[in-house]
């Protein structure tokens, strides 16, 4: 991951790579956070199609600092040169450089390489030769849309996962399809598509997929169907889902990068349904009437 990114609210960015290791540098005063040229303002390394670091913002808000470092999980997607993931600002803390107000966004400015690697123009003979014999069609190996040869096994959950993490959501759900065509009741394949969906903006398809799996008892179909009702703006269905999440033992904090969207997207509402339950935990008791008290 290197050269040029630019976000239309964050600005310009210069990457570089020094092994796993990536640093971005503001290039430029376009983003809306004027940080000065050469300022450091992504860190972190690179975890497949992941980078786990921290990204430099200027908030907002009457107890928040000017500018603050503050920890993100950016997702490379090598197809649309896109790299994004959300952030986590602090209570009542606004960033103009997250779009959305949510999600740190930055495409790629290079020119394109549209060039095939490996293939060399063919030469001209110098002298005509003896015709050779046709050899044998060579088999054709699929190749993955994350780059990697496989087999022709059925799909499964773990490539659909690479797909996501990677930001090919089309992809993805064509993956998760497939699976469902062989087992329709693979709840982990309808949170896979269900995300997928979400991350295409079909969010009328995700409640739909995650209809077939209500009454499961996996957390994270709770969790992403929370999240669906949140995009879909019914905060009350969120909650209602998000608390049977928590039944579940569902908790924020478990640093499982496949939930992060949907955990940063419902920090509020994780707060509100915590501090529920943690008010129900008190029940009310009988007052001490000091020692002595010839109450029983």
């Amino acid at each position: 991951m290197s050269g040029p990114f630019e976000g239309p609210q964050y600005g310009q960015v210069e990457f570089r790579t020094e092994g796993e290791r990536v640093v971005g540098t503001a290039a430029g005063t376009g983003g809306v956070c004027r940080f000065e040229p050469g300022t450091e303002v992504v860190k972190g390394e690179v975890q497949g199609h992941v980078l786990v670091g921290s990204v430099l913002l200027c908030q907002a808000g009457p107890e928040c600092a000017e500018r603050a470092s503050l920890p993100v999980l950016l997702v490379i997607n090598p197809y649309d040169r896109v790299v994004s993931g959300l952030v986590r600002l602090p209570k009542g803390c606004t960033s103009p450089a997250l779009k959305d107000g949510l999600q740190v966004y930055l495409k790629s400015t290079a020119p394109q390489d549209d060039s095939r690697d490996g293939e060399a123009e063919p030469e001209e003979s110098a002298a005509p030769t003896a015709p050779v014999p046709a050899a044998a069609p060579a088999k054709v190996v699929p190749v993955s849309p994350v780059g990697q040869a496989r087999s022709d096994a059925p799909p499964s959950l773990e490539e659909g996962q690479r797909l996501l993490q990677a930001g090919n959501h089309a992809a993805a759900q064509s993956l998760f399809q497939r699976l469902l065509a062989v087992d329709e009741r693979n709840a982990a394949a309808v949170v896979g598509l269900a995300a997928s969906q979400l991350g295409l903006g079909d969010v009328d398809g995700a409640l739909k997929s995650l209809e077939r799996v209500k009454t499961s008892t996996r957390p994270d179909v709770h969790l992403w169907t929370a999240y669906a009702h949140l995009r879909d703006k019914n905060r009350i269905r969120a909650r209602e889902s998000l608390r049977k999440a928590m039944d579940m033992g569902w908790g924020p904090g478990g640093n499982r990068p496949a939930e992060a969207v949907p955990e940063a997207a419902l920090r509020d509402d994780i707060e509100f349904v915590q501090q529920q339950r943690n008010n129900r935990k008190r029940t009310p008791g009988r007052e001490s009437l000091g020692a002595g008290s010839p109450s029983p």
